[in-house]
């Protein structure tokens, strides 16, 4: 119930990405106080691959000290997750292990699962 909940929400935030603001932030790293990049989803939907659970869309955007957009990528970063064990994220044809006892905002690979998979159930 709690996947198809995410999955709504995902299909309405890809159809409203025109404003940094309206994405779905999972990660930012800070350099120092100058400068800041966040990682939003852009898109989602169920996996086609049976053995992951969501395919999704990263969208990065650099921000100044202040906030204001300094970059926005126009690239489709695409990525797939798999929430049960192994936790994994698919970028291209590599498969990269997620340490599900990591500390949120120490690998955006970790933050890109916590956000898809721990979910909370109601």
């Amino acid at each position: 119930m709690h996947r198809m909940l995410l999955l709504l929400i995902l299909c309405t935030q890809s159809a409203s990405i025109s404003a940094a603001s309206e994405l779905a932030i999972f990660h930012t790293a800070s350099f120092g106080s100058s400068r800041s990049v966040s990682l939003s989803l852009a898109e989602g939907r169920p996996a086609r691959d049976p053995t992951f659970d969501f395919d999704v869309v990263i969208a990065l955007l650099e921000f100044d000290g202040g906030g204001t957009v300094l970059y926005r990528d126009g690239g489709r970063h695409q990525a797939s997750v798999r929430c049960v064990s192994p936790a994994m994220v698919r970028i291209n044809s590599a498969d990269y292990a997620v340490d599900v006892s990591a500390r949120p905002g120490a690998d955006w690979k970790h933050d890109l699962w916590a956000t898809l998979c721990n979910s909370p159930v109601s």
